[in-house]
């Protein structure tokens, strides 16, 4: 039996990498739960929250960084 919990282990370990390299592609987030997708969405099917594009985020903190300096 501990063959089978050894594999159960790799699999998860294996799936929370593969998760977490995912997201770091992904180029939408909900503003509420912080989930990643790589298609825009208006609403996030994880929480009902908005999803906004990560594109659009880091540009408008970019432009806000030159409104202080």
């Amino acid at each position: 039996m501990s063959l089978f919990k050894n594999l159960g282990r790799k699999v998860e370990e294996f799936k929370k990498t593969s998760e977490s390299v995912a997201a770091e592609e992904a180029k939408y987030e909900c503003e509420n739960c912080e989930k990643r997708f790589y298609i825009g969405k208006s609403e996030c099917s994880n929480c009902g929250g908005r999803v906004v594009s990560l594109a659009d985020e880091s540009e408008s903190a970019s432009s806000d960084e030159e409104q202080t300096e």
